[in-house]
């Protein structure tokens, strides 16, 4: 785990960004602080295209996305096609 700083370097706005971080080097993590709270928004770094691991959508780098967070799901985006089976965390059987 680390700060999105410290692997953007180059995007200036990473450097404000302390809420989110990288989790290996194409995940990114954008936990939900606020009680109560179903989504939040999250930076985008500039450089890669990312993938939100939940729904698929394909994302620009370098842009501000409004994720949705309920409960059972914490938001995280993919690096430039990146692969990872979130449904193996959500199956329940």
């Amino acid at each position: 785990m680390r700060p999105l700083l410290l692997e953007f370097s180059h995007d200036e706005k990473c450097w404000d960004v302390d809420d989110q971080f990288m989790f290996g080097p194409d995940l990114l993590v954008a936990p939900v602080l606020e009680q109560g709270a179903d989504g939040r928004t999250v930076y985008l770094p500039g450089g890669p295209k990312w993938t939100d691991a939940w729904t698929g959508a394909s994302v620009p780098g370098g842009t501000v996305v409004t994720a949705d967070a309920p409960v059972e799901r914490i938001p995280v985006f993919l690096r430039d096609g990146a692969q990872i089976d979130i449904g193996v965390f959500t199956n329940q059987d």
